[in-house]
């Protein structure tokens, strides 16, 4: 089995024409080419010496290469800025960045405010809160929209830095005048799973991405500790969440998919240049007992990393697939750097599982589909109206304001908000914005959890997709399930090479 790092991974452009036939056609696309690069060099000092504004000829250039990159016709083969390929190498590759850790978002009004200090901290050691504004980052005003050209990331940009350096940040409290914080950053690793154990002992484990090139961290690391609380807490089944994971890092899906398939291939890939060719093996030790029921949660945004994974599960028979189809990415790329000014993401391969099927554009079909409750074409309407009109977040932050003035704390119990909102409902009807109660319920919880720095794992309550996978463990259907389309799945298999013998028969 060949095995290539991501670091040794090179482009080749391979001719293998005999070069007597070629050589007229090779001289007239030198001469084309030229004439292009000539072409570009024209298009730009024309440009300017005469567009009736001062242009930037680098950002000319960098137009060029993306619009270079767009004529491959490919999503996924794109350029990316330096500052996202840093992100990227931060995010994706390391798993690890020099921060504060907090968790922050952007308020209705383009304010920044601390969803949840991460425990071990600089922020958690500062003693910051859930529900804190952070007005100012050295000195510099916060504040997202159009008149600042201010936006998330640039906020991340300064909040993020070396290792032990120094940052001051302006803190803005419920009832208190704004005061600075002094901080110094600290390795913050990234967490891409979240785990708890259910009713019946039933494990639930949902991996957000797919992160970390070192096996000593990143998700395969988090997942692993996971299952082995899970299994010390005497785990009867497994529910594992891959919905709304748009992909990451192969190789990390990889050694996820491996901690249950003790045998064959896990992923293939297959590249038009031959070392991009390669398998990926189950190995024999499994980190989850074969015994242990297995379902899987996939929906349309499941894709790439994350395909790959549901794809191995579901054609080794090792657990079920529930959910809906999944998005159906099932090409590899790989980041070239452009030193100093970016890098290009290009697809370089297409991957396969382990029975030979490629998912791209086609998605993977869970054995058993549930769709979640799909609101109306008015509903949705009148949900992105009370989105917009920001009546709902103002509602939750000056309910929230009202009860630290009358408990003294921040409040933690939703059950008491939720009581007030079908008067809060009936006041949008009146307005003439008529949303259902459920949706109202769901989207205050979770803005009431950004406030108060609750992070809910699961919401049993509104999750008819985790409720079948619990009924299906419950039940004792899972195996059942495996067997029921492993059979139909052989079937269909021989009746497709019947029907081709017979077409080949045919004179």
């Amino acid at each position: 089995m060949k095995r290539f790092t991501l670091s040794i991974i090179v482009l080749v452009i391979a001719i293998g024409v005999p070069l007597l036939l070629i050589h007229s056609s090779e001289k007239d696309a030198t001469s084309e080419s030229e004439l292009l690069n000539n072409a570009l060099t024209k298009v730009v000092q024309d440009v300017e010496n005469y567009y009736y504004k001062p242009i930037d000829r680098n950002e000319m250039y960098k137009g060029a290469i993306k619009g270079a990159l767009a004529a491959i016709g490919d999503p996924y083969t794109y350029f990316i800025s330096e500052r996202d390929r840093q992100r990227s190498v931060e995010d994706i590759y390391n798993a690890e960045f020099g921060g504060l850790g907090v968790n922050i978002y952007p308020d209705h009004r383009g304010f920044i405010k601390i969803s949840k200090p991460i425990p071990g901290t600089p922020a958690e050691s500062a003693q910051l809160q859930a529900g804190d504004y952070i007005t100012k980052v050295n000195g510099k005003q916060i504040y997202l929209g159009e008149r600042t050209g201010m936006s998330l990331d640039d906020v991340v940009d300064l909040l993020r830095g070396k290792v032990d350096s120094e940052v001051t940040i302006t803190v803005q409290r419920k009832f208190l005048e704004p005061f600075d914080v002094k901080l110094t950053r600290a390795k913050i690793s990234i967490s891409s799973v979240k785990s708890t154990m259910l009713e019946n002992r039933i494990g639930y484990i949902r991996i957000e991405k797919f992160i970390g090139t070192d096996r000593v961290g990143g998700t395969e690391e988090e997942f692993n500790n996971a299952l082995e609380a899970h299994v010390k807490a005497g785990m009867k089944a497994l529910i594992l969440d891959l919905r709304s994971n748009q992909g990451g890092l192969l190789e990390a899906a990889y050694h996820i998919a491996d901690a249950f398939i003790d045998e064959g291939v896990i992923v293939s890939t297959k590249g038009r240049n031959a070392q991009f060719d390669d398998e990926y093996p189950a190995h024999p030790t499994v980190l989850c007992d074969p015994k242990i029921p297995l379902v899987v949660l996939v929906d349309e945004y499941s894709a790439s990393a994350s395909e790959i994974v549901a794809g191995a599960i579901k054609d080794t028979g090792r657990g079920i697939l529930v959910g809906t189809k999944t998005y159906g990415k099932g090409v590899v790329q790989h980041r070239y750097p452009l030193t100093g000014i970016g890098a290009i993401s290009l697809t370089i391969s297409s991957y396969y599982t382990p029975n030979g099927i490629s998912i791209d554009k086609s998605g993977i079909s869970p054995q058993v589909k549930i769709t979640e409750e799909q609101p109306s074409r008015m509903e949705q309407i009148m949900q992105r109206l009370v989105i917009e009109k920001d009546a709902l977040e103002d509602f939750i932050t000056n309910w929230i304001e009202q009860e630290i003035k009358r408990a003294g704390e921040i409040p933690k119990d939703f059950s008491l908000l939720e009581k007030a909102l079908p008067a809060f409902r009936q006041s949008l009807i009146d307005d003439g914005y008529r949303v259902s109660l459920r949706w109202l319920t769901l989207r205050a919880q979770h803005l009431f959890n950004l406030n108060v720095g609750i992070e809910q794992v699961v919401n049993l309550r509104f999750d008819t997709q985790l409720q079948e996978a619990i009924r299906l463990i419950n039940a004792d259907e899972v195996n059942k399930t495996i067997q029921m389309y492993q059979g139909l799945d052989k079937m269909l298999f021989y009746i497709g090479k019947e029907l081709q013998s017979l077409a080949t028969a045919s004179p």
